[in-house]
């Protein structure tokens, strides 16, 4: 299926000035941006009056919950964002223990909402990446690893100073959620747990993030 889009002002993203002009998508990838489309088509849209752009990326999302209750986050959609970078301020989905289900639920409330609707023990990274997945993703999405979850899994919700040994568990876990797929790490030190490391704990947590 080739596809035009017609009578838009593009903006393509690489920093030109935006123009009236046509593109061609064939077979679900953009083939051409210009002026003019000259090859052949199945199917025309009349663009006017509207901008044509790539999907805006949200660098900072708090949909972790929302796109496993549905594939689609509408309000997202409607502002043109079609990439979602989860796993914010350090508290996030993933890794949970089933021991902490219910106090973490309250902990993330505010800022990513609850749901009885989803299965909450998916344990980590990679078991809430499947729930991602299953659900039926509308939007492309990735994750943080986020630093209180991990800090959770190795010695709870305790506000003090992690030991060596504690420590050792958080670099152990960070790996083990980066090799599932998270993209990086984040952390949020006005969040709790976070608000209890020292400076030594999220020194060593970058040094595995960098590796």
């Amino acid at each position: 299926m080739k596809v035009k889009v017609y009578n838009g002002f593009i903006v393509d993203g690489t920093g030109q000035e935006g123009f009236y002009g046509e593109l061609l998508i064939d077979n679900k990838k953009i083939t051409h941006v210009g002026v003019a489309v000259e090859e052949t088509y199945d199917l025309a849209i009349d663009a006017k009056g509207h901008v044509i752009a790539p999907g805006f990326i949200d660098t900072h999302s708090h949909s972790d919950l929302a796109l496993l209750t549905g594939s689609l986050v509408k309000p997202k959609i409607f502002q043109g964002i079609t990439t979602e970078v989860l796993g914010q301020d350090g508290i996030a989905m993933a890794p949970l223990p089933t021991e902490y289900i219910n106090d973490w639920r309250k902990n993330i409330a505010g800022l990513d909402g609850d749901s009885d609707s989803i299965n909450w023990h998916y344990k980590d990274t990679a078991g809430y990446i499947q729930a991602l997945k299953a659900a039926g993703l509308g939007v492309n999405a990735t994750y943080l690893a986020p630093h209180g979850n991990i800090r959770m899994e190795a010695m709870g919700l305790e506000n003090r100073v992690a030991t060596d040994e504690e420590l050792d568990a958080m670099k152990k876990i960070l790996r083990r959620e980066l090799d599932a797929g998270a993209i990086g790490l984040s952390t949020g030190l006005i969040y709790i747990p976070c608000a209890f490391a020292d400076k030594k704990e999220l020194i060593e947590l970058c040094k595995v993030t960098a590796e």
